[in-house]
């Protein structure tokens, strides 16, 4: 670098920091809006480990948003997950627990246009997806091999130095999303704190290619649980892709007595299969950290922390991605909205207020699925927690009561994590119903880019709502039930679905999220609920 050169100067709504499927998700949503985005990656190569994989009912559902659902799903592994239980490859299963062990059908979308199984697609598989969709974006732009040095926000903007093999780059930021991984510079930068274990174990990835582990359970998406105190320990023997790649995960008990650079791979990997003269191809070996902790702020000033710059959860029921990317669902419509400018920054400190306590209960629920599969000598034996597999609740039963919605009843102990019902209660997802026929078009395919109002043909807080928007400039869609309107054959299932009666109108967030319920007996809700929705008083 030369640094008598003037450094080029950009100026742009967004910058993202970290091109992993949070910031891109981030990315894509921003541009949907039209927001100018920037995003920086550091890497120009993508990590030869398959790291996160498990996507969940309620990302697909963000990705079927953004036109990519079927896209991921034909790249991911097929089949929903088995669980095999043994103490190594070759011997028979001591348990085998299915995706819908718990559930009467887990494929089926009544509760969702997305079924609920986790689909398998490999961080390293849906990265370039990602990109691609994020390129796609007119106002975006995606920039790898270059890093961030400093952040520092000004007030009224964000400056922004970034290095590359050009030099040095000044961008003016109106903000920022920092979603630059675990060890988040921006976030150290920032002096905020976390709060949980940075560290429950030091385990392994050991990547390695062997045709054994598909012909031995039949399909490409089961994982090997193995339980052996004389050999191996506990490790997971879980799929990569359809090319024999296979991971192996946790803290073999080789590590507790040899150093980490004198071990031998090839010969745990044979350990782990159960016999020694099986064909296998050591392709690398890395320790990572597993750690369970949450950031204590999500957000300071113009700058946004997203991923695992914010939140950290053991991998055992793969929470922490999804968990990430629902983030940055919740925050981009935010900044979408206030940079558009029918919002107010107000709206924008809604974000922690509303995530954060979902982190927390994820990753709660993850140190319980890791305490359960991992055990300890002091813990007794190791088990399949059943909401390790199957979580509806936790998917797309969350919900905010504080924040951006107007009416919501507080909850005393979080949701159900094993069971889902849905409502259409306040700062709940809102229930999904098939509109046009199993298949076509879902209540959830109506959401994402402004605030829906949906109602019966002719209703009365329907019209105010409507008319109220359009007076205060904010972005709205109009969607009817019954005769007349949008969903004729449709009344009476909406209606059971959302719980709705007579002249009652329901609003619902870009994100999907219900902000208010109107019936007209209170004058004040729809105040209440434009206020909470624009984060700002308006003369109403």
């Amino acid at each position: 670098m030369n640094e008598r050169n003037e450094p080029a100067k950009q100026s742009v709504d967004v910058v993202i920091i970290g091109a992993g499927p949070v910031g891109l998700s981030a990315a894509i949503l921003l541009g949907r809006f039209g927001v100018d985005t920037l995003v920086v990656e550091r890497r120009t190569e993508r990590s030869r480990h398959p790291r996160s994989r498990a996507v969940s009912c309620r990302t697909m559902e963000v990705f079927r948003e953004l036109g990519l659902a079927e896209e991921v799903r034909a790249a991911a592994l097929p089949g929903g997950p088995r669980r095999l239980l043994g103490s190594d490859v070759v011997s028979p299963w001591r348990s085998v627990v299915t995706s819908n062990a718990y559930t009467n059908d887990s494929a089926d979308t009544s509760l969702g246009p997305e079924t609920l199984d986790v689909v398998l697609c490999s961080q390293d598989v849906l990265e370039p997806i990602l990109v691609d969709a994020a390129q796609a974006q007119e106002s975006v732009a995606v920039e790898f091999g270059k890093t961030v040095s400093t952040v520092n926000d000004t007030g009224e903007e964000v400056l922004v130095s970034i290095l590359g093999d050009t030099g040095l780059q000044e961008v003016a930021a109106k903000y920022v999303i920092a979603a630059d991984g675990a060890a988040s510079q921006v976030r150290t930068a920032l002096g905020i704190g976390t709060t949980g274990e940075q560290d429950l174990q030091t385990a392994v990835s050991v990547l390695f290619r062997s045709p054994l582990i598909q012909r031995r359970t039949g399909d490409p998406s089961s994982f090997i649980y193995l339980d052996n105190p004389d050999t191996i320990g506990a490790v997971v023997i879980a799929p990569v892709d359809a090319t024999d790649r296979v991971a192996m995960l946790g803290r073999p008990l080789v590590m507790d007595r040899v150093p980490f650079e004198d071990i031998d791979w090839t010969t745990q990997i044979l350990d782990a299969i159960g016999d020694p003269h099986e064909s296998v191809e050591l392709m690398d070996a890395r320790t990572w950290t597993v750690g369970a902790w949450v950031a204590d702020k999500y957000q300071s000033g113009r700058i946004f922390l997203a991923g695992d710059a914010v939140h950290v959860m053991p991998p055992y029921g793969g929470f922490n991605q999804n968990t990430g990317i629902q983030d940055v669902h919740n925050i981009a419509w935010k900044l979408a909205a206030v940079i558009n400018g029918w919002a107010d920054p107000g709206l924008l400190e809604t974000y922690e207020v509303e995530r954060r306590p979902v982190a927390v209960f994820n990753m709660a629920e993850a140190v319980r699925n890791f305490r359960s599969i991992v055990g300890n000598v002091d813990e007794g034996p190791r088990s399949f927690r059943p909401e390790n597999f199957v979580h509806p609740g936790l998917d797309i039963g969350f919900r905010y009561d504080r924040g951006a919605v107007a009416g919501a009843t507080t909850l005393d102990a979080g949701w159900p994590v094993g069971a889902f019902t849905p409502t259409a209660a306040v700062g709940e997802r809102a229930p999904h119903l098939w509109l046009d026929g199993e298949g076509a078009v879902s209540t959830l395919d109506l959401f994402g880019r402004e605030l829906v109002i949906l109602s019966r043909s002719g209703s009365g807080p329907a019209k105010e709502a409507a008319q109220r928007a359009e007076i205060h400039g904010i972005p709205y869609r109009a969607v009817t039930f019954g005769p007349s309107g949008d969903f004729v054959d449709a009344e009476s299932a909406w209606a059971a679905a959302y719980n709705v009666h007579d002249d009652e109108a329901i609003l619902v967030r870009p994100d999907g999220h219900v902000l208010a319920r109107l019936d007209g007996s209170d004058s004040g809700a729809l105040d209440r609920a434009l206020l909470a929705y624009i984060g700002r008083s308006l003369s109403l």
